[in-house]
């Protein structure tokens, strides 16, 4: 028996003439809104166009124009010998609950889910706020030579690119172990590279193709906050080891963990206060990872970026007699964050467990971008960008020093390396609330870092972490001058004046 027809009367769809929004579209609404609430149900007709227009008082050109808008998302059909009737097949969001809300039973996540909730309120990626710390600037970018070579390899080779080995393209691996070797001492072939999409990835792959859960490894402390969270994710034992002038303190992380199985280090550059690791502790680490089967996990984040004519020691890895050290490179900061882009270059041994699982974490790398960086590297333009970068960077490092020196020198000291594109400034008064002058420096549109911040077990050092690589001298020069007003206006009593007050 044929279903009746439904007679959708005017008082089902209420027009808004004064509404920017087109009336066909109001009518089609109207229609959508009837099927959820299940006025209409699958399988219904709907009134011909020219009774709805009647009934609503508009052109039938209007209802047509709506009738096609519902057709076209799936909410009704149209037929020669029935007309328009609503869909058997209605859009998810059109389809009646199979579960109400208030009956479902409570869903298991991971027991992860604070640190990872946690992680987006705390560790995303500053702004580019003066004085953030950010990628590469405007003036010092890879330039129309990246991009001519990236289009250039885009028409070339689009139609070509296929799913390619998980280690990453020959050509790049190739290119990085040249630049490695004659940048950074480093030692090592081809195959022992594997491409990555950014250093953050590179070391959670670290974390998960050396250590099992419950293994303890050595932190920095205060050291890099993302890789804190990426250690407890994958289930390990961080043990945090401090930091003094000559690097990670070995013998301390030992006497809390004798039997640690691995150490992260950012000898180049130390994540945050910036010395270099000196050439004794970094014999004693090589030596100790030889003897106990340890692993060495070396950040070389910023290790091109050094100032003042003075080189860097050569990398951990160049260093290492043994296969003890997994290096951890990127493109990130030296082209552009965008890029997403890095590697790890590890002993030989270990090279199928990399491939493996780069392979199942994220099945490959961008082709694309790796051929260019390639090509960009294989025709001589890495290395004067990198030139280039340095004098830009070591010119405006020059002038912050010298701008908070003039505004706020008096209340503390800087305390990091000629390196990387960031300032380490410690407050003589460690009774300042440093957070507390992070937000209200935000307040006046100045993103900074606030030292403590950087610390997990260990007594939090108070102070601020400049950073000075996407900004102009104009840039600079303001938003110094607003943390002086900061600490003028709401650290008075914490200041310098204060303190030589309370001196006896």
């Amino acid at each position: 028996m044929a279903r009746p027809k439904h007679e959708l009367m005017r008082a089902d769809i209420a027009l808004d003439r004064s509404s920017g929004i087109p009336l066909d579209r109001q009518i089609a609404d109207g229609i959508i809104k009837a099927i959820v609430n299940g006025a209409l149900r699958p399988g219904d007709n709907l009134m011909p166009i020219r009774r709805i227009a009647s009934a609503l008082g508009v052109a039938r050109a209007t209802v047509d124009a709506a009738y096609a808008l519902l057709v076209a998302e799936g909410y009704i059909k149209t037929a020669r010998s029935r007309g328009s009737f609503v869909s058997v097949d209605l859009p998810a969001r059109a389809q009646p609950p199979i579960c109400e809300k208030k009956n479902a039973a409570q869903k298991p996540v991971s027991r992860y889910r604070a640190l990872l909730a946690n992680a987006m309120q705390e560790l995303l990626p500053q702004k580019n706020v003066p004085l953030a710390i950010v990628g590469t600037s405007p003036e010092a970018n890879p330039g129309k030579e990246f991009a001519a070579i990236l289009q250039r390899v885009n028409r070339r080779s689009m139609l070509d690119m296929v799913y390619s080995h998980p280690s990453g393209l020959d050509a790049l691996k190739a290119e990085i172990c040249r630049i490695a070797s004659r940048l950074r001492g480093v030692r090592a072939r081809p195959e022992q590279v594997i491409v990555t999409s950014g250093s953050q990835l590179g070391l959670t792959m670290t974390l998960l193709g050396l250590f099992n859960a419950g293994d303890a490894v050595l932190f920095e402390d205060p050291g890099y906050p993302l890789l804190h969270g990426t250690a407890e994710l994958c289930g390990l034992k961080p043990i945090f080891t401090p930091i003094d002038a000559e690097g990670l303190n070995l013998k301390a992380g030992l006497s809390m963990a004798p039997d640690a199985r691995g150490v992260y280090l950012t000898p180049s550059h130390q994540c945050p206060l910036g010395m270099m690791m000196s050439l004794k502790r970094r014999h004693e680490v090589l030596r100790w990872a030889c003897e106990s089967g340890a692993w060495i996990i070396e950040d070389d984040y910023d290790s091109e970026l050094r100032y003042g004519g003075n080189l860097p020691y050569p990398s951990l890895q160049g260093m290492d007699t043994g296969e003890n050290v997994i290096y951890v490179g990127t493109f990130s900061k030296v082209l552009f964050p965008g890029l997403r882009l890095g590697y790890l270059i590890v002993p030989e041994q270990l090279v199928d467990l990399f491939s493996g699982l780069r392979l199942l974490i994220d099945r490959q790398g961008q082709e694309l971008y790796q051929a260019a960086v390639a090509q960009y590297i294989h025709e001589g333009f890495y290395e004067p960008h990198i030139k280039h970068m340095r004098q830009i960077f070591e010119a405006r490092r020059t002038y912050l020093l010298a701008a908070c020196r003039r505004e706020f020198g008096d209340w503390g000291e800087f305390s990091s390396g000629e390196q990387g594109m960031h300032v380490v400034f410690r407050f003589h008064n460690q009774d300042i609330d440093d957070a507390a002058l992070q937000r209200l420096c935000l307040e006046q549109g100045v993103e900074t870092r606030h030292l403590s911040s950087f610390y997990h077990n260990h007594p939090p050092q108070k102070g601020l972490v400049l950073g000075f690589g996407f900004y102009t001298e104009s840039q600079i020069l303001s938003a110094v001058s607003r943390i002086g007003y900061v600490l003028r206006h709401d650290f008075s009593a914490w200041g310098p004046q204060e303190s030589a007050r309370q001196e006896p």
